[in-house]
């Protein structure tokens, strides 16, 4: 291994791509920072294009299953029985209810509701009806013939396949049922349409039958028989009514004689002249009583204050009522004078003073005088308010003796007023039942008839149905929604990464870098093609694609890109080689030399790419004693050295374990300015474990469409068991018409084919380190 290394031209060809970078990748990754930051923000919000872009990536669902709603349609038009429909237009007017009328109540709430029109719809769908015209048109035999091609729709078609699935899946036991026979009614009910027309009073009377003949005469026939059925109603109506009447008058005339004889023997019993004017009085000295009851209360609560305070203070304290006492009050001044003069002598003479003894005696005097008077104003406080007391007593006693009269008056005037409305309604009955019976006479129950036809039913021409239109359009309807619904339904159930915001979610470090798909010419061909494209074809989406993974490393740590990189994936075939190839590429045509480990000696493949020997390698310097110099080997691209993997070796984690190892990867930093590992994959296997501690930091490739979340998350979690630093992620294989927002704004002649890139890639010289 040669150690002709510049560190500082490699530090200048870093500084040399900084310009470039802040120009214009800078300003991509800070618009990406812009979202990143906002897309919490923007998780509540309905994000219509996401919607668009699964109904893109699902479209062949959707078309499979609009496409089986129209052939579905179409068979069963053309397979259904053609169904004729006969229409006839009836007239109803809102008759003029005279019978059993009584003061215009009954019928005015009819008459103002739509219960009379809703009644009459459903005398048109009525059995007897239909027992009629079946009776006269002999429909017995007809009836379920009708019945069975009446529903042909598309929704019909699509019942009885799932009943006959149904029937299919509970196998023999139900054919041993019993089959029963649909009643001939039902079935004519069935065919039999009814549709009021809106905002008038018409109402169109449809039946449907395969026979057109057939269709026109059962609708003829309803509209004759319901006339009929509504004359014969009001006839019956009318004679019952007059019978009806009479029966009633005779009634209500017993009851009104009778309640005027129980009415005058009660106001003679009880002596009842006019019981207005007394309950009057009675309620006058009620509220005048009650007014007075108001002031002894007050008067009450007055002397009531007085007398707990002087239970409180005690009669010989100066209580509110001895404040307003002239006596009081002038021995009260009298002994504040003698209090003086006392004091005034005391400093003169001695209390045993004849004159200071004369003092003594006449405020005791005073004390004594005081004490008296304040007793007797005490005796009249409680002395008023026992008195108060007994005056609300008796005003409490007077208002309930006049409540008890008014009362009893009001008892005797309850039973009066009872009798006496009695006979009001009664004569009321009798006298409204009187002139109701001078209307009705034989011209009130036959009257006009408020039902006509206006136009009769003819022979249809045509079939109603099936109609391909209407059929055609329920398909198309249930197609679209059908698809759209199984399109979301697969796209909730596919857990697979598809984008960089599901990988950042699921791994928890960022995005670096977006690898388009590209296909090679042959199998054979597409590793060594697609990763040396970055190489031969610069200014492919491929290249721009690296190029922008290795700006996104640049500024993946604060010390710049790692200098030791391990990439890795969740299992084998994700592109981890062909990311970790074309990287080094990118590395290397900045003028930076770099050093590329096949460190997968499960299955090592860059010896395929490069066409390199594959005699010695990492397993012959880790397993014997054999220098570093002798495994690296050089490639066509300048500054490019890859060490193969070797001989495939039995233990592999006990020789990437070991201390060789190590020593190896150190020597590496010191003679190159990048060192990158290709190494296994993490799920089932150590060695990505043991290369993740090895290497300052690794690169995680997830290929879209493929890896799924538990995997990738289970990956990155056992690698950050190993504490292992992971600095990013790269989305591998993203397709440009995958329906994910991915895609680039220019040609790409090698989007699709690289049969001259092989061809290339097939005749790669060697060469030597230098």
């Amino acid at each position: 291994m040669s150690s002709a290394v510049n560190p500082a031209g490699a530090m200048r060809s870093d500084r040399q791509l900084e310009p470039e970078v802040r120009s214009g990748n800078l300003q991509q990754l800070e618009e990406v920072g812009v979202s990143v930051s906002h897309r919490e923000d923007d998780e509540d919000l309905i994000d219509l294009r996401e919607y668009w872009n699964i109904l893109v990536r699902r479209r062949a669902t959707v078309a499979m299953v609009l496409a089986v709603s129209l052939v579905v349609a179409v068979l069963v038009t053309f397979l259904a029985t053609p169904v004729f429909r006969a229409e006839t237009l009836i007239q109803i007017d809102r008759e003029e209810g005279k019978v059993l009328e009584y003061q215009d109540l009954t019928t005015q709430e009819s008459f103002n509701s739509k219960d009379f029109y809703q009644t009459q719809y459903e005398l048109l769908r009525s059995r007897s009806l239909a027992g009629r015209v079946i009776d006269q048109l002999g429909l017995r035999s007809a009836g379920a013939g009708a019945s069975d091609a009446s529903d042909t729709d598309a929704l019909s078609f699509f019942s009885e396949v799932a009943g006959t699935i149904t029937d299919w899946i509970k196998g023999d036991s139900s054919q041993a049922e019993e089959v029963v026979e649909p009643d001939v009614k039902t079935l004519f009910l069935a065919n039999l349409g009814v549709h009021p027309v809106k905002k008038s009073r018409l109402v169109r009377v449809s039946y449907d039958s395969p026979d057109p003949k057939e269709a026109a005469a059962v609708v003829n026939a309803i509209a004759e028989n319901f006339i009929n059925m509504n004359l014969e109603r009001r006839h019956e109506a009318s004679a019952y009514a007059k019978t009806f009447l009479e029966e009633q008058t005779e009634q209500v005339q017993a009851n009104l004689e009778d309640s005027e004889r129980r009415l005058v023997a009660y106001a003679r019993e009880r002596e009842i002249i006019n019981l207005d004017d007394k309950l009057e009085i009675l309620m006058q000295k009620l509220k005048e009583m009650s007014s007075e009851l108001i002031q002894a209360e007050s008067a009450r609560i007055s002397a009531e204050a007085k007398y707990q305070e002087m239970l409180k203070e005690g009669p010989a304290s100066t209580t509110a009522a001895s404040l307003g006492n002239r006596v009081v009050e002038s021995f009260k001044a009298r002994k504040a004078d003698l209090d003086i003069e006392y004091q005034e002598l005391i400093k003169i003479y001695k209390p045993s003073y004849p004159r200071m003894r004369q003092l003594q005696k006449q405020i005791a005097e005073i004390d004594r005088k005081i004490a008296d008077e304040l007793a007797a104003i005490a005796k009249s406080v409680e002395t008023d308010f026992k008195a108060q007391i007994r005056r609300e007593a008796k005003i409490r006693l007077r208002i309930s003796e006049i409540k008890e009269e008014i009362l009893a008056l009001q008892d005797r005037s309850t039973d009066y007023q009872t009798l006496k409305r009695e006979v009001d309604t009664n004569r009321g009955l009798y006298d409204g039942l009187l002139q109701r019976m001078k209307e009705v006479g034989v011209a009130a129950g036959v009257g006009t008839n408020n039902i006509s036809v206006v136009d009769s039913a003819e022979i249809p021409r045509g079939p109603y149905k099936p109609n391909l239109k209407k059929n055609l359009a329920i398909a198309l309807a249930l197609g679209l929604f059908g698809g759209i619904l199984l399109a979301f339904l697969s796209e909730s159930m596919d857990d697979t990464m598809k984008s960089s915001e599901q990988v950042e979610k699921h791994a928890g470090v960022p995005v670096l870098g977006i690898v388009p798909f590209v296909s090679a010419a042959n199998q054979d061909s597409e590793v060594q093609s697609v990763s040396l494209l970055a190489h031969q074809a610069p200014q492919s989406v491929l290249g721009e694609a690296f190029r922008s993974l290795r700006t996104s490393l640049i500024f993946a740590t604060a010390e710049g890109a790692p200098r030791v990189l391990h990439f890795t994936s969740s299992s084998p075939s994700e592109g981890k080689t062909m990311v970790a190839v074309n990287t080094a590429v990118t590395f290397a045509q900045t003028g930076n030399k770099v050093l590329l480990i096949d460190a997968d000696l499960r299955d090592p493949s860059l010896h395929q790419v490069f066409f390199l020997p594959n005699t010695e390698g990492l397993t012959n310097y880790l397993a014997s004693d054999v220098e570093p110099a002798r495994i690296a080997q050089a490639t066509n691209i300048s500054r490019l050295f890859v060490v193969t993997a070797g001989p495939v070796s039995p233990n592999p984690v006990e020789l990437l374990s070991s201390g060789k190892m190590l020593e190896l990867v150190s020597l590496a930093q010191e003679k190159f300015d990048y060192v990158l590992i290709d190494g296994p994959p993490v799920l089932e296997l150590a060695d990505a474990l043991v290369l993740a501690s090895l290497a300052r930091a690794s690169l995680f490739v997830v290929e879209a469409d493929k890896t799924r979340a538990g995997v990738l998350a289970a990956s990155i979690k056992r690698l950050s068991g190993a504490n292992a630093r992971i600095v990013g992620c790269v989305l591998s294989k993203v397709r440009y018409a995958s329906g994910y927002g991915y895609g680039y704004g220019y040609y790409d002649p090698y989007r699709y084919g690289y049969r001259a890139v092989d061809e290339q890639a097939t005749s790669l010289p060697e060469r030597s380190v230098s």
